[in-house]
């Protein structure tokens, strides 16, 4: 087994592919510094598993990735593949290759391979395990890692240690041991804790449950005998709604007549409002007219008056502008005359100045031309000797270009043809990838339609989960809370039908009595009940009835005193105490007088008699005027104070709040403990929970089957998720492989067309400067011919121009003094010339302002007189037009009075409307008043139908249609009211019942038995863990101290041969604690005493971790060992010790050395150079040596 190669893309600084082929036996990489060679180490590290991005030289994981530099952008990924060769079988997998694969996304995303398979790391680090590779073997030792093996921090020791003697396999299978046996043990008690919770409830649910089942059957009754009493109660108010319906229509048919009589007036009304509203249209139009035509005066005399001031003010602007023009005509002439002298005298200086100008000009042209000719000959003299001596320099320089030339064109053509092969080489490479980038371009394509539909659908998807899941969740807290609910609701009814069962509250005697009659139905013959089981009364007055009856709630009704006679005998013969009986037949009451209510009644506080408070069967209102009938019920005990003064403290006066003041005026009262007896209140209370949780009950088993169904739904849901989340994650990966994939080719496309680009550029050159060349030899030789016939002309004309030239400087300096005369005569004449212009242009200017203002005076006269025109014209059609508006105003203020005359009149007739509508408006409202009443009473009636459906629906969740079947034509309220009382005592004898404890006991028992089970199957993988664990516990023990002695022995050999004598040796701090005391290492060079490590030189240091290391390859040899720079500090001749150690050992192991020491590097088989052409970027090249 041996690493066969790596293959790199994307790593640090290798962004292309990057193959290196490792034989067996020694490979050195070799490079500078910072070329990046240690990336290679690295990379072998991180594809082996390592995590420590600390360890990888980085700050983050994501640092691995190829960050791209000035002219290359950084990579998406980062790739590693290790190729090894298990030939021999050495790796547990059935393959003669086996290829490791780690790759990251910049994403974060990351993902390893074995032979191309997706793994898990965990399974990589099982396939290494106890080879001595992986992320804490021995077989990788880094860049400045050489310490971690000598380092003073015993874990990081003891792992190299570890992974020598081979135990981490057992070392592994015993942490995951501990780790299952300690979530045994936390299940353990969690699943005792169960079982005892269960235990406790099991006991309780089984009395429960019995209860439930009787409680049921009892209901079953009561409602069949409360329904019929309800839909009879229903069958009376429909028959007063029909007689309240036939009285309303008698009323309807008086108040149609009312309403049609009601009309009449109106309409009459209506005429009349119409007229009055056409005389405000027609009077409003009128008085806007005249107020418009008030505004028409008013403007047309300001308009004359502003007429008249404006002609008085033109013939004022007249007067003005006549004078000024008389003015401005005198001194026009004087102006015309003073310019006719002035130009006179101008005309003169100019013809004397043209004569002189005429002179100078011919003076100074003869000049020119004579300085112009003298100018050009000598510039012409100099001129051809400069060119003289550029053509002697011109055409040496030219002889030398041309052999130049002949060496240029040879270059230039051998490189054209190199360029010529290379560039088809290129366009042959940018075919090959133009078809590849359009496969892969359109597999991204397909992805992308793919990726977008997969997106869509699972966005839908998961939101719908979420949502459901949300209700799912408010759905189970609704769920527990009425659960909650039903649970104490149950456990309260069955309290109260416990004490009902057992008659709690009632005296020894009463209670035996009643028993009697629940075990010999024959015995109860004649015994109606007792008074509190026999009235009813509203909440509100619990307490205070309770107390006016005191004791007699539990006085027994009897049909008869023959019948209460029997049962004082039978009481006497039990021994069972006494009671008192109220025989219906010669039972009196003694109500009390009506003046003695009367004089209360109105009071404020009084609440009403106490038998008036009270509801019972008709038979039984003797008893109820008997023991209620001269008791007054008051709001509070200061009302019952008043109510007992205004009654001479006759009365017995009860407060709601239970305080008593007797007759004579005795009090009696104080705190009371809430509900006292209860015996009023027990069965309502009863048949109200029972209400209440059947209606939970329904709830809950409605709440249940939708949260199942949900739940159902949702865990579809979430596998449709999980398989579109798989298919996206899979289609992620598969477009991040194409991107890179496309970028790599669009990489290469780029790098190819530009090196085209560039050779047909360079080759385009080539050839313009090739022609350039040949042209340039041409014209050279021909410029030589020419400069040689050139040369004699110059000579020769030289020589005749400097002759001519002398004779043209006398004739110039005698022309010079002819030209100054004639300038000063021409200077003084111009001076004169112009003062004269000056002055003739100044007159002409005030002349030319006087004209202006003139002609502008006479316009303004014109202007003047058309405006007056005007505005008298306007003034004889303003004056017509205002007696015209003025007729107009008269003839309108006579329409208005006459509309005013007629609204008047109109306005008494209405008065008299008004009075008529309200002696109809009465009458009507009357008869509504009547059919209001009528209806209210006829709305009271079908509250109370609502009322009892509502009871119905709220008790039964029946309507009355549905209630059909339980109804009984001849009903007797009494006898069936009676009845409905003995059902209620009977359920409230069973107490709290809780109807969910039949299927909660099932469940319950049928959990218990699997809990138990459970435990038992604990228990007995917690045996067997711990077994195991002793058992690995005392491999590990044996094999690493096997293992410890044999890696000293080769310790000290080693060390000895290394240093060339000395002695070393590995101690445990801690014999007792084999497999977690420290490891200590000592070491003694020649010459020097046995120390500790920290006291030795850095190569000493390094040489002893070195000798260390082969110590452990001769006990356990790993398939391959990187050692980077492991060397580095020692000195040459401790190198060729180490490379001797390298070659001795590599027949057993294969050997990776980066490394920039000379001797290393003759020791290698192979060797890679890493170079950085470019910078950031890493390339490698092979050698070998052997070669």
């Amino acid at each position: 087994m041996h690493l066969k190669a790596l293959e790199i893309q994307g790593f640090k600084s290798f962004p292309e592919k990057t193959v290196i082929a490792f034989d067996e036996g020694v490979t050195a990489i070799i490079g500078p510094n910072g070329s990046g060679k240690s990336n290679v180490t690295d990379a072998i590290r991180w594809v082996l598993g390592e995590q420590s991005i600390k360890t990888l030289r980085g700050a983050r994981m994501e640092d691995v990735i190829f960050t791209g530099t000035q002219s290359r952008r950084a990579m998406s990924f980062a790739e590693v593949t290790m190729v090894i060769d298990n030939t021999d079988g050495r790796l547990p997998l059935d393959y003669s290759e086996i290829q490791i694969t780690r790759r990251l996304y910049r994403s974060g995303e990351s993902e390893y391979l074995l032979n191309k398979t997706t793994c898990r790391l965990r399974d990589i680090s099982r396939l290494f395990m106890d080879t001595g590779l992986g992320r804490d073997g021995y077989s990788i030792v880094g860049q400045g890692r050489v310490d971690e093996i000598l380092s003073h921090r015993s874990e990081e020791r003891r792992r190299i240690f570890e992974e020598a003697s081979g135990i981490v396999k057992y070392k592994t299978r015993k942490e995951e041991s501990e780790r299952k046996l300690q979530g045994t043990e936390q299940n353990l008690i969690r699943i005792n804790d169960l079982i005892a919770e269960l235990e406790s409830r099991l006991e309780p649910l089984a009395e429960q449950a019995d209860a439930a089942r009787q409680y049921q059957t009892l209901s079953e009754k009561l409602k069949g005998e409360e329904i019929a009493l309800i839909l009879d109660q229903i069958d009376q108010y429909q028959q007063r709604i029909d007689e309240a319906d036939s009285e309303k229509n008698l009323v309807l048919s008086d108040l149609a007549q009312a309403n049609a009589h009601l009309t009449h007036i109106r309409t009459e009304n209506h005429q009349t409002v119409e007229r009055l509203e056409a005389l405000d249209i027609e009077s409003q139009s009128i008085n806007q007219r005249l107020a418009h035509m008030n505004q028409e005066t008013h403007d047309y005399q300001r308009k004359l008056a502003l007429h008249s001031e404006k002609i008085r003010h033109l013939h004022d602007q007249i007067q003005l502008a006549s004078a000024e023009e008389l003015e401005l005509s005198g001194n026009i002439g004087e102006f015309d005359q003073e310019i006719a002298s002035r130009q006179a005298k101008s005309d003169t200086l100019h013809k004397q100045r043209e004569v002189y100008n005429a002179k100078l000009k011919a003076a100074e042209a003869e000049m020119s031309l004579l300085v112009q000719t003298l100018d050009a000959s000598e510039k012409k003299i100099e001129a051809d000797k400069t060119h003289l001596d550029e053509l002697l320099d011109k055409a040496f320089d030219a002889k030398s270009r041309l052999g130049q030339l002949d060496n240029q064109i040879d270059l230039v053509q051998n490189r054209i043809k190199a360029i010529d092969k290379e560039l088809l080489e290129r366009i042959s490479d940018l075919d090959r990838l133009r078809i590849l980038q359009e496969e892969k371009q359109g597999a991204m394509t397909q992805l992308d339609v793919e990726q977008t539909e997969q997106n869509e659908v699972y966005s839908a998807l998961k939101e719908e989960i979420d949502q459901q899941r949300d209700r799912c969740n408010s759905l189970a807290k609704k769920l527990e809370t009425e659960r909650q609910e039903l649970r104490n609701q149950s456990y309260r009814l069955q309290m109260l039908e416990k004490l009902e069962r057992n008659y709690e509250g009632y005296q020894q005697a009463v209670r035996s009595i009643l028993k009697k009659v629940d075990e010999h139905p024959g015995f109860g013959t004649g015994i109606k009940g007792t008074v509190g089981s026999l009235i009813y009364t509203e909440n509100r007055y619990e307490r205070a009835i309770e107390t006016a009856l005191g004791a007699a709630i539990q006085n027994i009704v009897t049909d008869n005193q023959k019948t209460a006679a029997r049962l004082i005998e039978d009481l006497k013969q039990t021994r069972s105490g006494r009671a008192t009986f109220l025989p219906l037949d010669t039972l009196r009451a003694r109500p009390l007088e009506k003046n003695q209510i009367t004089s209360v009644q109105n009071l404020p506080g009084f609440v009403g008699l106490a038998s008036d408070l009270v509801t019972a069967d008709p038979e039984l209102e003797n008893v109820v005027l008997y023991l209620l009938g001269r008791v007054v019920v008051a709001e509070d005990l200061n009302t019952a104070m008043k109510l007992s003064r205004q009654s001479g403290q006759t009365l017995r006066l009860v407060t709601l709040e239970g305080d008593v003041i007797a007759p004579g005026g005795s009090m009696t009262g104080g705190y009371q403990k809430q509900g006292g007896s209860g015996l009023l209140g027990r069965a309502r209370d009863i048949e109200t929970l029972k209400v209440t949780i059947e209606t939970v009950n329904a709830s809950i088993k409605a709440m249940e089957q939708q949260l199942k169904t949900d739940e159902t739904s949702l865990n579809d849901q979430a596998g449709k998720l999980a398989q579109i989340e798989q298919n996206r994650l899979e289609r992620s990966h598969e477009r991040i492989r194409l991107e890179a994939q496309i970028a790599s080719v669009s990489e290469e496309q780029k790098k190819t067309a530009s090196q085209r680009e560039i050779l047909i550029s360079d080759q385009q050159q080539l050839n313009q400067q090739l022609t350039q060349i040949q042209a340039d030899k041409e014209s050279i030789l021909q410029n030589i011919a020419s400069m040689e016939q050139t040369l004699a002309n110059l000579r020769q004309s030289i020589s005749e121009q400097e002759g001519s030239s002398r004779e043209d400087r006398l004739k110039r300096d005698d022309l010079r003094e002819t030209v100054t005369e004639w300038r000063v005569s021409l200077q003084s004449i111009e001076e004169s010339i112009q003062a004269a212009e000056e002055m003739i242009s100044r007159i002409e200017q005030d002349r030319l302002s006087r004209t202006g203002r003139l002609t502008r005076r006479r316009q303004d006269q014109v202007e003047y007189q058309d405006e007056i025109n005007r505005l008298q014209k306007e003034q004889v059609e303003d004056t017509q037009n205002l007696d015209q508006l003025q007729k107009k105003e008269t003839e309108l203020s006579h329409q208005a009075q006459q509309l005013f005359e007629e609204k008047s009149r109109l306005e008494g007739e209405q008065n008299s409307f008004f009075e008529k509508l309200e002696s109809a408006t009465s009458r009507i409202a009357s008869l509504q008043g009547e059919i209001s009443r009528i209806e209210a009473k006829a709305s009271r009636y079908e509250g109370q139908i609502d009322d009892a459906k509502n009871r119905l629906w709220e008790f039964y969740e029946l309507t009355a249609d549905q209630a059909e079947q339980w109804k009984q034509p001849s009903l007797n309220r009494s006898e069936t009211t009676k009845h409905v009382n003995l059902l209620k005592n009977q359920i409230k004898e069973l107490g709290p019942v809780n109807i969910g404890a039949i299927d909660e006991h099932i469940a319950v028992r049928n959990r218990y038995a699997f809990i138990t089970k459970q435990r038992d199957d604990i228990e007995q993988a917690r045996h067997q863990l711990t077994s195991v664990i002793d058992g690995l516990i005392q491999e590990m023990k044996k094999q690493f101290m096997a293992h410890f002695r044999l890696i000293n022995e080769n310790f000290c050999q080693v060390f000895s041969e290394l240093f060339g004598g000395g002695t070393a040796e590995v101690n445990l701090e801690d014999e007792s604690d084999v497999l977690n005391c420290g490891i200590e290492i000592k070491a003694q060079p020649p010459g020097k005493k046995l120390q500790n490590l920290l006291l030795l030189s850095g190569g000493e240091r390094s040489l002893t971790a070195i000798a260390l290391l082969f110590a452990i390859l001769k006990l356990r040899p790993t398939p391959f060992c990187v050692l980077d720079e492991v060397e580095a500090s020692l000195d040459d001749a401790n190198v060729i010790r180490f490379t001797e150690y390298i070659r001795r050992y590599s027949h057993e192991s294969q050997f990776i050395l980066v490394t920039h020491r000379k001797g290393t590097m003759e020791a290698a088989d192979r060797l890679y150079g890493v170079t950085m052409p470019e910078r950031g970027i890493s390339r490698i090249l092979s050698m070998k040596l052997t070669d």
